[in-house]
């Protein structure tokens, strides 16, 4: 049978085909990997106008460094070293704000980016950085939003609590007797702990307002944000993704049909021939995994390399834990395990010959309608296959035979599949599970039968019943049956002495018939009691009382 990796000889055409589709597919992999990655390169945009909260978020940052500078200076000329380096940080904290405010970029993470820890436990999480940055990118605009807001709810909840303490103290102030100590140190309360709280509480809820309205401003509709990721995906990665898919499927297939050719794949392999087999498969897979990742190295594209490092890293945990069941379907393919390719194998209930031992093993019934499964190796796991013999059947029947089954169904097969078995009984079809059918002990009669019935005559027949009784009795039945079915295709007729029993004499009729007459099974046996019935009536034999007439299968 020719396959789709058989060779026909004396046909240019198809090779000139095949040479034309490969330097097709060359020629495509070399324009696409031409294309540069490119990736998105995050510009701050000037904004088209300037909204109020904005402007008055940066005239107090302005305002704030000013006195932040002057306060420096006056800590500079004190010789206060330590107040003026405090103020140097608050100073840059401010510059970083109204920086970022004006220019629409986080100037802290620009100018002094935060070093990243490095551990030597931590080196597979070096590797998909990348993959993580990208997680981390795309989800930063709402994650600042989230805190944005979160951080000017609590600020305006503690901004209530310090206004209504600072309204509490100026009542009790006012309470106090004028001049007295507590009432100046009130005063002197309100001046340094209330108010200067209350107003920079006020100035970052003034700033953080102005950023969070930036970034509501700046940010987009999910529509929006999924159509531009997805061209940024398809400029970067997704042409990365498109060539990966493209070299992996080029040195697989490409290796694999070379590899086939090289070892062949006929059905008698030795030993040697299937370890090679499996070698190959083995390192084609190895080299086109190797080849697919090529492709993101060679273009900067890490994000896709750390996918597939981190797809790897999963595949080869799965391989560790599977490899008891890979080891046993390696002895498969070799054909040196408990299942052999030629041999029979029983599913579910069923034989089957194994006439192709693969990655995807093929098995085959011959007598059945649709009997070839292509099964995965994995499913022989733990199983076991003997040798047929030469004589041994595959199913009881054949489509068109006529069965004969314990529960009384007579008639021909219509179809049998691996699934059901359906048998007409008395011109209406009956199905039946084809195990089930097989528990019925199905009795083939198209390929020759023998029906036999056994008749009982009275005791005073005891000195003739070996000899006349016999004699007369053979060619009563053999007219009677002539009558019904073609004589031709009874292959012999006897009537012998079976047995003395409690009821009288025993007989037995043998009719041997050919497998054309066995859809007349019933008929044959009604045509043997009725002419026996009528041979003891004509000759004068008596029965016993009650008459018994018995029939066996």
């Amino acid at each position: 049978m020719a396959t789709g990796r058989d060779t026909v000889p004396g046909m240019p055409e198809q090779l000139l085909l095949r040479s034309i589709g490969w330097r097709l597919l060359i020629v495509l992999l070399m324009a696409l990997a031409a294309v540069p990655a490119q990736g998105d390169p995050g510009e701050p945009k000037a904004p088209p106008t300037l909204d109020a909260a904005t402007t008055q978020a940066l005239e107090r940052l302005a305002t704030l460094l000013a006195e932040k500078a002057e306060a420096r200076a006056a800590a500079h000329a004190r010789g206060d070293t330590a107040t003026a380096a405090a103020i140097d940080v608050e100073r840059k904290a401010l510059e970083w704000q109204f920086a970022g405010l004006a220019s629409r970029l986080d100037v802290q993470e620009f100018e002094a980016p935060a070093a990243r820890r490095f551990d030597l436990q931590q080196e597979i999480e070096q590797l998909v950085r990348p993959l993580l940055q990208n997680l981390k990118e795309a989800t930063a605009g709402p994650r600042r939003i989230s805190e944005l807001r979160e951080r000017i709810e609590l600020l305006q909840a503690r901004q209530r609590i310090a206004e209504a303490a600072q309204r509490a103290a100026e009542r009790t102030r006012d309470l106090l007797p004028a001049g007295g100590p507590a009432r100046l140190r009130t005063e002197l309360e309100l001046a340094q702990r209330w108010r200067p709280a209350i107003t920079t509480m006020r100035d970052e809820i003034t700033v953080l307002t102005a950023n969070l309205e930036q970034l509501q401003d700046a940010q987009k509709s999910v529509l929006q944000a999924a159509t531009e990721w997805a061209d940024v995906f398809v400029r970067t990665s997704g042409t990365s993704l498109l060539l990966c898919i493209l070299v992996f499927a080029a040195v697989f297939f490409g290796l694999r049909h070379l590899a086939d050719r090289l070892v062949g794949q006929g059905r008698d392999r030795g030993f040697v021939r299937r370890l090679v087999h499996v070698l190959a498969r083995i390192l084609v897979a190895l080299v086109a995994v190797a080849a697919t990742l090529v492709v993101p190295y060679t273009r900067n594209d890490w994000f896709l390399l750390a996918v597939g490092i981190v797809f790897l890293l999963g595949a080869g945990w799965v391989v560790m834990r599977m490899l008891p069941q890979l080891f046993e379907q390696i002895r498969l393919m070799l054909n040196v395990g408990g299942v052999r390719e030629g041999e029979r194998l029983i599913v579910d209930g069923l034989p089957f010959q194994i006439a192709a031992l693969r990655f995807y093993t093929r098995l085959e019934n011959p007598d059945l309608v649709g009997g070839v499964l292509r099964v995965p190796l994995q499913f022989l796991v733990g199983k076991r296959s003997r040798r047929s013999a030469p004589d041994e059947p595959w199913f009881p029947c054949r489509v068109g035979d006529v069965v004969l089954l314990a529960d009384g169904s007579l008639g021909p097969v219509r179809t049998q599949t691996p699934e059901v078995v359906v048998v007409e009984h008395l011109g209406a079809p009956r199905s039946y599970p084809t195990v089930k059918f097989l528990e019925l002990s199905p009795r083939n009669l198209s390929r020759g039968f023998v029906v036999d019935a056994s008749f009982v005559v009275a005791r005073e027949l005891l000195p003739a019943v070996t000899t006349t009784v016999c004699e007369r009795l053979e060619p009563a039945l053999r007219a009677a049956i002539a009558q019904v079915v073609d004589p031709s295709l009874v292959r012999g007729l006897q009537v012998q002495f079976a047995a003395v029993t409690k009821d009288g004499l025993e007989l037995v009729a043998l009719c041997d018939c050919d497998g054309a007459l066995a859809a007349h099974w019933f008929t044959l046996r009604r045509t043997m009691a009725r002419a026996f019935v009528d041979a003891c009536r004509a000759h004068g034999w008596s029965l016993p009382p009650p008459v018994s007439i018995a029939t066996a299968n």
